[in-house]
């Protein structure tokens, strides 16, 4: 099994191990050797809405990195998830999680028929999903003849509910009989269009689809990167390294000079007054071809899973109080006064929402650096070159002087004064109050 089969297989039993009830939709299921690019699940409507935050626990828990998140109408996500080989190249897999099964305006099957996981059932999802792409590859055309071969009566009966004209049906039980798909493949068009003839979209479903559309256009999945500074052969190469290695994100690469138009993110080559920050990435070609491309793509990848928190905050990071959500944001405008009010000063930036709980009396001073999905308590203070890592817990009142390293997943407990470095998952504690010690020490 390869890794992207481990990924899927983990994620199965995450979900069963919350208790959820979901079925694998397509040739993913019964855990195959090799999963497919795209993973497809079914689960009960009522379980649809909490899908983010499961993924989001999930991949905090597997150290994967959640780069996309989007709904596709009101009863299916999207995600994609991103982890990196033995080597260092960017992996992923991509996973579409429903309740009803639909597709544009038309909802072809509900979830509790796919739940039931009948062979006609599954064989009808498998071939209206394949009509819809437009494509029927020999691992999906397996999968139907299996399927079809459970249970041919109720099967082609299935059929003829979303392909009532004889000839169809005679051409797709030829197809699934037989295992010849090539005429199948051949009539995909004339297929599709009499499939959404026999399907009338339910006003809810166009309410829904025109839902999904407009926060397409207001938050759309589709990022830009523009590649600038001193023309090279370097930075052609890493133009080409990186929009072959991360082609399933569907990115818009492309080169420019000074005046580039407007992009998401900038990677700039051999530029003295460029440094790192959160929409520029500066490289040198010092480096070489595989260290720059290793740090642009890591760049663009922690750009992704951060503009998924700051869509997502909830599902990702955890509920903030109105009172984080204010002062956060205040932070990023740099709106005066309201730091003041709650005793707070944050001069550092805040690239990911952090989680407040209780966001009084936080000290951050410039010069820190904050990563995703971290909670801060009240009280806490961070001062000098400080660096936390990812999915870090600083308790309330603790004090975290640098330079120094918060490593990935550490925890750091109340009243704890932290004056170096901190290996990822530790935890750092007050130790209690010994008869041969006049005062309280750290570990």
């Amino acid at each position: 099994m390869d890794d992207r089969g481990y990924v899927a297989q983990a994620l199965f039993d995450r979900l069963s191990g919350d208790g959820v009830a979901f079925r694998i939709l397509g040739e993913t299921q019964g855990y195959p050797e090799r999963a497919p690019p795209e993973v497809q699940l079914v689960v009960a409507p009522s379980a649809l809405d909490g899908i983010p935050r499961a993924l989001g626990l999930f991949c905090r828990e597997l150290d994967l990195q959640l780069v996309h998140l989007a709904p596709e109408d009101s009863r299916a996500w999207r995600c994609v998830l991103a982890w990196t080989d033995e080597v260092g190249r960017p992996r992923f897999m991509s996973a579409r999680v429903c309740s009803d099964y639909c597709r544009g305006v038309r909802c072809y099957l509900r979830a509790e028929e796919l739940l039931a996981g009948n062979p006609d059932t599954l064989f009808s999802h498998s071939l209206i999903d394949a009509v819809e792409r437009g494509e029927l590859g020999a691992e999906t055309a397996a999968w139907l003849c299996a399927q079809w071969n459970e249970d041919p009566r109720s099967t082609i009966e299935r059929v003829a509910r979303f392909w009532p004209d004889a000839v169809s049906i005679r051409l797709i039980a030829q197809a699934a009989k037989h295992g010849e798909w090539g005429p199948v493949r051949a009539a995909l068009g004339p297929l599709r269009r009499a499939l959404r003839r026999a399907v009338w979209p339910d006003p809810a479903d166009v309410l829904a689809r025109a839902a999904a559309v407009a926060r397409a256009l207001a938050q759309p999945a589709r990022a830009a990167v523009v590649f600038m500074g001193r023309e090279s052969a370097l930075r052609k190469a890493v133009l080409d390294d990186v929009r072959r290695d991360l082609a399933p994100l569907g990115l818009s690469l492309f080169e420019a000079g000074e005046h580039a138009p407007r992009a998401h993110l900038r990677v700039v080559l051999d530029s003295p007054t460029m440094k790192d920050r959160g929409d520029v990435v500066a490289i040198h070609s010092a480096q070489g071809l595989a260290a720059a491309t290793l740090e642009v793509e890591r760049a663009i990848l922690r750009w992704l899973e951060c503009r998924v928190e700051r869509r997502y905050p909830g599902a990702l990071v955890g509920d903030n109080p109105v009172a984080a959500r204010v002062l956060q944001f205040a932070v990023r405008h740099r709106i005066p006064g309201v730091q003041f009010f709650m005793n707070c000063a944050i001069r550092c930036r805040l690239g990911s929402p952090v989680l407040m709980p209780y966001p009084f009396g936080i000290v951050m001073e410039r010069g820190v650096s904050i990563g995703s999905r971290v909670t801060v308590m009240q009280q806490a203070s961070l001062s000098g070159e400080v660096a936390v890592e990812d999915n870090v817990l600083i308790g309330p009142g603790a004090r975290i002087v640098g330079p120094l390293r918060i490593g990935r997943g550490a925890t750091i407990g109340p009243n704890a004064v932290v004056t170096q470095d901190v290996p990822s998952h530790d935890t750092v504690v007050v130790e209690k109050r010994r008869k041969d010690r006049r005062t309280v020490v750290n570990v």
